[in-house]
């Protein structure tokens, strides 16, 4: 017995001693610094993320309906909701969501000085701020909407690669295609850039197609996804509803020049149909949520499927020969795993054909703002010039000829 009460009195002291290990950076050199983040964002150290979204923009109409979304996911498990403009009451928007019951904590900053911290450790990071068309849109220049929203994303990005390097980047703010680019070479100048981890959003866009589609040939539309390839402006989108309307029976083949047409107008169709003169500010808010949910499954749980999404291919070859296109995707923990290119008809092609020139015009205008060159239009948009051929010289007659 005494044994037993010497051993457990022996024990209790050691337990009480054992030093505690603080997993702290104390040094202070700046390149020690700078290497021992690169070490971790590299070295294959097991990192334990707090299942983070960072909505940027959250103020705005698409910010608010995608944070509403957003708070209903198990798989998230804070969101983050920030605001640059103070007129937008990103603190309200924050406290009436909060009290929905569900498990996702929700945090709000106001301010370019909260902006680390609403970036800390966050997994996804969907930028949907800024100004969106309003009527007539059909007059608005994609170049007049991306200079207003241009110093936004430009500011998002530099936060991302410093605050945020381990985050994907998903892009809503229009027009997607030339933010994108500026998103894209914004990271690549801060040399934190990777390929599977920034993407501009076309959810919306495959989101209208595959509801056009199945209310065509009367299907349920949780059943089928339909993908739309090239970009996500109105001039770049190209729905592909072959694959779709070959399985389908009671589809009209007929109809898939009129539901490309419904699809690429549908942003000027809801502009002049609603009477509060908005966009589609609550399909574009529910797709946004959805594909960032989409994107946090395939981090935490299982791979999962988006419907498009533009990013940068890994074998342009095999996505018709373009190294940026908007595409299927399928992410996994570390990304974009594979790119699912579908098989286009004929009448695609030509469509895809025309709309490459829009699309590398939208990604030259993201380029040139991201390297502080002066923008130039793509050869492609140039009207051709056409040469006539100098008249040939005639000899004058002779007297002799004359007479």
């Amino acid at each position: 017995m005494f044994r037993q009460i010497l051993s457990s009195s022996l024990k209790t002291p050691l337990l009480l001693c054992q030093p505690r290990v603080y997993y702290q950076n104390f040094v202070m050199n700046d390149t020690l610094a700078q290497l021992e983040r690169e070490c971790e964002r590299y070295c294959p150290v097991p990192r334990f993320p707090p299942q983070k979204v960072t909505v940027l923009g959250a103020g705005s109409d698409v910010g608010r309906i995608a944070c509403l979304f957003l708070k209903q996911q198990r798989v998230i498990r804070t969101l983050s909701l920030y605001e640059d403009d103070p007129e937008r009451g990103v603190f309200g928007v924050a406290n009436d969501i909060a009290h929905i019951d569900t498990s996702t904590a929700v945090r709000a900053y106001q301010g370019r000085v909260f902006l680390k911290d609403a970036l800390d450790d966050a997994d996804v990071v969907v930028i949907c701020g800024g100004h969106y068309l309003l009527p007539p849109c059909c007059n608005t220049l994609d170049r007049d909407l991306f200079m207003e929203n241009m110093p936004f994303v430009r500011t998002s990005a530099i936060a991302c690669a410093q605050f945020a390097p381990h985050a994907i980047i998903a892009i809503q703010t229009p027009p997607v295609d030339a933010n994108y680019a500026l998103v894209r070479h914004t990271m690549k100048i801060a040399r934190n850039y990777d390929k599977r981890r920034v993407m501009g959003m076309n959810a919306v866009n495959a989101m209208r197609a595959n509801q056009l589609f199945c209310a065509a040939c009367d299907q349920d539309p949780s059943s089928s996804q339909l993908p739309v390839i090239c970009g996500t402006g109105r001039c770049t989108r190209v729905p592909v509803f072959s694959g779709a309307a070959t399985k389908a029976k009671n589809f009209p083949m007929g109809k898939i020049g009129c539901l490309t047409r419904l699809v690429r107008e549908a942003d000027e169709i809801i502009c002049r149909v609603k009477s509060n003169n908005e966009q589609g500010h609550l399909s574009l808010g529910f797709s946004t949520a959805r594909f960032a949910t989409c994107l946090m499954k395939g981090l935490f749980e299982t791979s999962t499927y988006i419907d498009s999404a533009l990013v940068e291919q890994a074998d342009p070859e095999k996505c018709y020969g373009m190294k940026y296109c908007a595409t299927p995707l399928k992410i996994s923990k570390g990304g974009s795993l594979e790119y699912l290119v579908p098989e286009i008809n004929d009448f695609e092609k030509k469509l895809l054909k025309d709309s490459r020139c829009d699309l590398e015009d939208s990604l030259n205008l993201g380029r040139c703002f991201a390297h502080g060159e002066e923008y130039y239009l793509h050869p492609c948009k140039l009207p051709q010039c056409y040469y006539v051929e100098d008249c040939p010289v005639v000899k004058p007659c002779s007297k002799k000829q004359s007479n």
